[in-house]
C-alpha cells in the first residue's frame, strides 16, 4: 500500500488535517480513490454540509455540492454561516463590495485564510477581502478551524482560527460548462469553464474557467462589477507523486455603500447627535424608521435613513463661501476665490473600491521511499487596491509648495505651479482656491511563499512530520493624487499611481501624496508534529509545534502626526523641532506637531505547542476528543506605523516614530464529542480561548486621533452544536447552534481616563447564532432546499453601549435537472434570499465607547456608531448547461 493511503488510513489525528490543509493534499481531492484517502474517514455528505472528521481539533466543511446550491456568483464566505461559530455579515445581495467574518468572536484580521495552502490574508492589516475569493465554480471544498491552526499554518495572526478553501482538481474526462445568471438589481452574471480530461503521452488534465458579473446597488447610485479567470493543470506522476500549477486573476470594479448611522433612539442625547443619526428604532417596535431629527448641510442627502446613500451628483463650484451658501458659478474664475468640487467627499463617483489580485500557485508531492514523502509548494501573488479618498486642498498648502521657493507671481498657467507660492487646482490660472481631489490609499503587494514538508511512517501506528514555510510580502502603500473630472469622477480608480497624465504634483515636482510608506513582512516557521495510535486504535494522540520566526521591515517617507497614524507627505522644511518632544512644526501644521520619516525592524517569536487526544472507547461512531493550542497574532504592519506616546505619562511629553507593540498571544482548550453514523452526524464542542495583550484602538485626547495599544486581554468562551440527518433518501436536516461569551477583561484607556469596558461582551460578537438548513427531492430532478439564520444582539461599542438588534433571515432554492432532455449534468435553478425582506443590519463600524447624553460625555466617546445594511429581498435564476 503507498504510504499516502496507509498514512491517510492510520490513527493521524491531528497529521491528517495539517496535511488536508497543505496545498499538497488539498489539491489531490478530484478522483474517488485519492478523495477517500484525503478525507480519512470523514463521512461524505450528500448535501455538502458537515462531514465530520475523526481529529482532534473542532472542524466543519463544506463541500462543492452545497456551494452548487447557493445563489451564482456569490462569495463562497456567504456558505461560512453554515458552520456553528462562524458569522459572515454581507454588504450586498451577492458578495462583491464584500464582508465581514468572525470566528468565535475574533474577526478576520484574526483569522488565516488560505487557498491551497496559499496565505491570502493581507500583509500589512491581516484583512480578509471576502469579494476577491475564487468562483465557486472551481472550488472543491472550504474548511474551518474553529480556535485553532495547524501545526504548519502559514500565517502572523490566527488567534481566532483557520479558513482553507480547496480548488478543484481537473476533470478526468473532457467535458464543458456555462452558465448565465439574472437577478434582482440588474443583476447578470456569466461562467465558463473548460476541462481537458487527459491528453498526451502523460495523461495530463488542466482546466479554465472565467467569469463576468455586474449588478446595480440595491440602494443609492452605482454598481459592483468583477471579472475572474482560473486555471490549473495537473500531473499525475503514478508511484513517484505529482505536481500542480494553478493560476487566479481577479478584478472589481465597485462603488460602495453608505455607512447608515444607527441609535435605539434619540433621547436625553445632546443635539448634535440627535440630529445626526440616520436610523432609529420604531418606538411601535416593528423595525426602524428615519430619525425625524435628523438634518444635513451635505447637499444630496434627501433620502430617507433606511435608504440614505451618496450623492448622485454634487456642485462643480462655488464662489464667496464654502459648502452650501455660496454662489454656484458654471466654472472657476480667475482672480476669484472659488471653491472647486469642495462639497463632493460624499459623492458616489469618488466613493469606489478598485481590486486587481493575482497568484499563481505550483504544488508537488513525491513518493521517496514507502515509508517517507515529500512535499513542495510555492506560490506568487500580487495585489492592487484601494477604498477611495476624496480630500479638499488649499492652493498654497505647503505640501504643494514643497522645497520650492523664489516665486513672485500671483498668476499662471492653468493647472501650473509658482515656486514658494502654490500650485493652481482649478484650472483658472491663480492661486486662490480650494479644490476637491481623489487621493486614494492605494497597496500594492508583491508576495512570494515557499513550504516544504517531509514525512515519514515509523510503523503503521507512528507518523512523523517536520515542514518549514516561507513567506516573504513586499507591501508599498501611496496614497499619490489626481484631478477629478467633474462629470465621471476619477479619470482612474488608482488616481496617479497608473494615471500619471492626470496626477497633482507640487511646485518642487514631487507628487502630491496622502501617506508613502514600504514594508517588508516576512515569516519563516518550522513545525514538528508526531501522530500515535494506541490500544488498537481506541486512543490517538497529536504532539507537536509551529516556532515561527515574524519581522516587520518598516520605512515610514513621511512625517506622521504625533500621536497617530496620519501622515504629512511634503518636501518643505519644517519651522522648529522639539527636541524634548521628539516632534516637527510646520507653519500651518497640526499644533500637535510631526515625528520625523524613519526606519525601523521589528521580530517577534514564540513556541507554539499543539495537543490533541481522540478516544473511540465504543467504536468508530462515537469520538471524544480534547486539543491545547497556544497561537500568537503580532502587530498588523499597519499598527507600527503609529507616532506614539514614549513618555508614560498624561500629558504626553515625548513620540517615536513606530509604535513597539507586544503581540496578542492565545490559549485554546477544546473539549468535545462526535456522533458518525451512517444517517447521524452531530458534534457538541465546549471551547474556551484566552487572549493577552489584545490590540485595540483608543483616544488620544491631546491630538484629538485614535492610536493602537495593548490591553490585559479578551476571555472567549462557549459551546458549538452541529448535526447532520438523512432522515429519508430524499430528506436530509442540517442545523448548527453557536453559544459566545466574549468577556473583556480590563477598563481600557481613552485619553486620560478609562472607558468602562471590564466584563463587557466583544463588539460585533452575538452571543447566540442558528442555522438550519432543510432539502427535500420532489422527484429524482426536481430539489428544494430553505434555510434560516437567526444572530443575536451585537455591540458596537466595547462599552456596549451602542448595538444592533438581533435579526435574521430566510432562504430557499430550488432547481430542476435537464438529464432527461439530453443535458446531462444541466439545470435550471432559482434561489431567493432574505424572503421575508428583514430589515437588519450586517458589518459594523466600531469604537471602544459612546456616551451620547448630554451632560455625561466623555471626550473620545463621541463619535456616532454606524452601521452597514443587510442585503434586503433577492431573487435569481440561474441556467447551467454542462457537455
Amino acid at each position: 500500500m503507498r504510504i499516502t493511503k496507509r498514512l491517510f488510513t492510520s490513527a493521524c489525528p491531528a497529521a491528517l488535517l495539517v496535511l488536508s490543509m497543505t496545498p499538497v493534499f488539498a489539491q489531490s481531492t478530484g478522483t474517488q480513490d485519492v478523495e477517500t484517502v484525503v478525507v480519512t474517514g470523514t463521512r461524505v455528505n450528500l448535501n455538502g454540509l458537515m462531514n465530520a472528521a475523526p481529529i482532534a481539533k473542532e472542524r466543519s466543511t463544506i463541500t462543492s455540492d452545497f456551494l452548487q446550491t447557493q445563489v451564482r456568483g456569490q462569495t463562497v464566505f456567504q456558505a461560512l454561516n453554515f458552520m456553528p461559530g462562524v458569522n459572515f455579515t454581507n454588504n450586498d445581495p451577492y458578495g462583491t463590495s464584500g464582508g465581514d467574518v468572525r470566528i468565535h468572536g475574533q474577526d478576520g484580521n484574526h483569522i488565516s485564510l488560505t487557498l491551497d495552502g496559499m496565505p491570502l490574508n493581507d500583509t500589512g492589516n491581516y484583512a480578509i477581502y471576502t469579494n476577491q475569493m475564487i468562483d465557486p465554480e472551481v472550488i472543491d471544498k472550504v474548511s474551518t478551524l474553529q480556535g485553532a491552526t495547524d501545526v504548519d499554518s502559514p500565517t502572523a495572526a490566527a488567534t481566532g482560527g483557520v479558513i482553507a478553501i480547496t480548488s478543484d482538481k481537473p476533470h478526468d474526462d473532457f467535458s464543458a460548462m456555462g452558465e448565465a445568471n439574472v437577478g434582482s438589481f440588474s443583476e447578470q452574471s456569466y461562467v465558463a469553464r473548460v476541462d481537458s480530461g487527459k491528453i498526451g503521452p502523460w495523461g495530463t488534465q488542466a482546466f479554465i474557467e472565467a467569469s463576468y458579473q455586474d449588478y446595480d446597488k440595491y440602494k443609492g447610485p452605482g454598481l459592483e462589477r468583477k471579472h475572474q479567470v482560473n486555471a490549473k493543470i495537473y500531473q499525475d506522476l503514478g508511484d513517484v507523486g505529482w505536481f500542480s500549477i494553478a493560476a487566479h486573476w481577479n478584478s472589481n470594479r465597485n462603488n460602495s455603500y453608505y455607512g447608515e448611522d444607527y441609535v435605539p433612539n434619540t433621547t436625553g442625547f445632546t443635539s448634535s447627535l440627535a440630529s445626526t443619526a440616520d436610523i432609529i428604532k420604531n418606538p411601535n417596535g416593528s423595525g426602524y424608521v428615519a430619525n425625524p431629527l435628523w438634518s444635513s448641510t451635505s447637499a444630496g442627502f434627501n433620502e430617507p435613513g433606511w435608504d440614505r446613500d451618496y450623492q448622485t451628483s454634487c456642485v462643480y463650484n462655488r464662489t464667496g463661501t464654502n459648502n452650501n451658501s455660496g454662489t454656484i458659478t458654471a466654472a472657476p474664475v480667475q482672480g476669484t476665490t472659488d471653491y472647486t468640487m469642495t462639497t463632493c467627499g460624499n459623492w458616489y463617483r469618488a466613493k469606489v473600491n478598485p481590486s486587481d489580485t493575482g497568484n499563481i500557485r505550483a504544488q508537488s508531492l513525491w513518493h521517496i521511499t514507502n515509508a517517507l514523502t515529500a512535499t513542495v509548494d510555492a506560490n506568487v501573488q500580487y495585489v492592487l487596491a484601494n477604498g477611495g479618498g476624496f480630500y479638499t486642498f488649499s492652493e498654497t498648502s505647503g505640501q504643494l509648495i514643497g522645497a520650492s521657493s523664489g516665486g513672485t507671481s500671483t498668476t499662471t498657467t492653468p493647472y501650473g505651479c509658482i515656486a514658494g507660492k502654490g500650485c493652481d487646482l482649478n484650472g483658472d490660472g491663480d492661486i486662490k482656491d480650494t479644490v476637491g481631489l481623489y487621493q486614494p490609499s492605494t497597496t500594492q503587494t508583491r508576495r512570494w511563499g515557499f513550504s516544504t514538508s517531509l514525512i515519514y511512517q515509523l510503523t503503521e501506528n507512528h507518523t512523523f512530520q517536520v515542514a518549514y514555510t516561507l513567506d516573504y510580502g513586499l507591501h508599498r502603500q501611496t496614497g499619490t493624487t489626481s484631478f477629478v473630472d467633474p462629470t465621471n469622477g476619477p479619470y482612474d480608480p488608482f488616481a496617479g499611481l497608473k494615471d500619471k497624465a492626470h496626477e497633482v504634483v507640487g511646485a518642487d515636482g514631487v507628487a502630491l501624496r496622502y501617506r508613502d510608506r514600504k514594508s517588508k513582512a516576512i515569516t519563516n516557521q518550522a513545525a514538528f508534529d508526531y501522530e500515535g495510535k494506541w490500544l488498537d486504535g481506541m486512543v490517538q494522540t497529536s504532539l507537536g509545534f509551529r516556532l515561527p520566526f515574524l519581522e516587520r521591515d518598516l520605512n515610514q517617507y513621511c512625517y506622521e502626526q504625533a500621536g497617530s497614524s496620519t501622515a504629512y507627505c511634503t518636501t518643505q522644511s519644517p519651522t522648529s523641532f522639539d527636541s524634548v518632544k521628539n516632534v516637527y512644526y510646520f507653519a500651518g501644521g497640526n499644533a500637535a506637531g510631526y515625528t520625523a520619516p524613519g526606519k525601523a525592524v521589528r521580530r517577534y517569536t514564540r513556541f507554539l505547542p499543539h495537543l490533541g487526544l481522540t478516544l473511540e472507547p465504543f467504536g468508530t461512531e462515537h469520538q471524544f476528543f480534547a486539543a491545547y493550542t497556544q497561537e500568537i497574532a503580532a502587530p498588523r504592519t499597519d499598527n507600527l506605523y503609529q507616532s506614539v506616546c514614549t513618555s508614560g505619562t498624561y500629558p504626553c511629553t515625548s513620540y517615536t516614530t513606530f509604535a513597539s507593540t507586544k503581540p496578542e498571544t492565545s490559549t485554546t482548550y477544546q473539549l468535545g464529542y462526535r456522533f458518525m453514523g451512517e444517517d447521524l452526524q452531530a458534534a457538541v464542542i465546549l471551547w474556551n480561548s484566552q487572549v493577552k495583550n489584545r490590540i485595540v484602538s483608543s483616544y488620544d485626547q491631546d491630538t484629538n486621533t485614535y492610536f493602537d495599544h495593548n490591553v490585559k486581554g479578551v476571555n472567549f468562551s462557549g459551546v458549538d452544536f452541529e448535526a447532520n440527518y438523512r432522515v429519508l433518501d430524499n430528506l436530509s436536516i442540517y442545523g448548527n447552534a453557536s453559544y459566545d461569551h466574549a468577556r473583556i477583561t480590563s477598563n481600557i484607556q481613552v485619553g486620560g481616563g478609562y472607558a468602562p469596558t471590564l466584563n463587557k461582551q466583544l463588539t460585533e460578537t452575538p452571543k447566540w447564532e442558528f442555522t438550519g438548513r432543510v432539502t427535500y427531492d420532489l422527484l429524482p430532478e426536481l430539489h428544494f432546499g430553505a434555510s434560516a439564520h437567526y444572530v443575536s444582539r451585537r455591540n458596537q461599542t466595547e462599552d456596549n453601549n451602542a448595538f444592533v438588534p438581533d435579526y435574521y433571515t430566510l432562504d430557499a432554492d430550488a432547481s430542476y435537472d435537464l438529464d432527461q432532455l439530453g443535458l446531462t449534468g444541466s439545470s435550471i435553478r432559482i434561489d431567493g434570499t432574505n424572503l421575508t425582506d428583514k430589515h437588519y443590519f450586517g458589518s459594523l463600524g466600531l469604537q471602544t465607547c459612546w456616551t451620547p447624553l448630554a451632560g455625561q460625555q466623555t471626550t473620545g466617546c463621541t463619535s456616532m456608531p454606524y452601521a452597514y445594511l443587510g442585503a434586503p429581498r433577492t431573487i435569481s435564476a440561474t441556467l447551467t448547461v454542462k457537455y
